[in-house]
């Protein structure tokens, strides 16, 4: 994952435990580098744009996350605000992974990435 991602995914997860935060980031890590080289190659060009973008954006100043996000959802280019809800539905589906592991009694270190690495 990249760095500009690995932020944004940050900023979208839910918990504040260590543990789970980590799990879920390397859910969605493992998920990005499943996709078809097509796909992926097309979400990391649109990082990279993003990041150059954004440093722009702050001109210097440290990114707050939560700026970041409303910036991002917001944004006017359609691909942007894809781009991030992508990202948000990685997050989102790691962390019910996570929720239904732990409803069912099965240790939640870590949602399956099965699923991910399976296609």
């Amino acid at each position: 994952m990249l760095s500009y991602e690995r932020q944004v995914v940050d900023a979208l997860i839910g918990s504040d435990d260590p543990a789970r935060r980590q799990a879920v980031a390397d859910y969605v890590g493992a998920t990005l580098a499943a996709m078809p080289e097509l796909i992926r190659a097309g979400i990391a060009g649109e990082t990279v744009l993003l990041t150059t973008w954004s440093a722009a954006r702050r001109r210097g100043r440290p990114l707050v996350p939560p700026d970041e996000l409303a910036w991002l959802d917001g944004h006017p280019i359609g691909l942007v605000r894809q781009w991030v809800r992508a990202l948000r539905s990685l997050v989102l589906l790691a962390e019910q992974e996570m929720l239904a592991a732990d409803h069912a009694g099965r240790p939640v270190d870590a949602p399956d990435p099965a699923p991910a690495l399976a296609r």
